[in-house]
């Protein structure tokens, strides 16, 4: 399937699929996104796509520079970082299960090898390549903040409620403030 070409504001998420026949057809699913508000809430059953979709609309935004702050409390939109235009094993090394690895009897190296390459092959499919992950690499500054751990930037709110080092007597309206 080749993807349609970029447009401002059509976020592109795949293609139709024909339920009855079983597969994908080659007619582009295009999102408009002046249909989309503020804010978003994606909510469905366990295994439905959720996460698959809204990593799709981020992606999609963020190549049309749309500004987005996620709260994420699972964790799963963090995979939107895993971003590797060159779809090298070694860029997924780090990041693949070596419990699995194990259970198919195969080397974390070899293990990366065959994720790299489902990737590599699962986005040619779509019509997509190398320069889509580039531009999606550059279009933003991608930052996870993580509360209460340093696998990414920590922050802490706890600091913020702790009371003024103020003099009541000498500072009440502040305080009260």
């Amino acid at each position: 399937m080749q993807a349609p070409p970029e447009k401002l504001g059509s976020f592109y998420l795949g293609a139709e699929y024909d339920l009855d026949a079983g597969q994908r057809l080659d007619a582009p699913v295009n999102y408009d996104a002046r249909d989309l508000t503020t804010h978003a809430v994606c909510v469905g059953m366990t295994g439905s796509g959720k996460t698959g979709l809204c990593i799709g609309l981020l992606e999609e935004a963020a190549l049309d520079q749309v500004p987005t702050i996620l709260i994420d409390p699972k964790g799963d939109i963090t995979n939107l970082l895993l971003q590797f235009p060159e779809l090298r094993p070694e860029d997924f090394k780090p990041w693949v299960n070596a419990d699995d690895a194990r259970r198919k009897g195969k080397t974390i190296d070899e293990y990366a090898a065959g994720v790299a390459e489902m990737w590599r092959n699962g986005i040619a499919d779509w019509g997509q390549g190398p320069e889509r992950i580039r531009r999606l690499q550059q279009s933003a500054d991608f930052t996870i903040y993580t509360p209460g751990s340093d696998a990414g930037l920590p922050v802490s709110i706890m600091g913020s409620l702790a009371a003024p080092g103020l003099d009541f007597e000498t500072h009440a309206e502040a305080i009260r403030e």
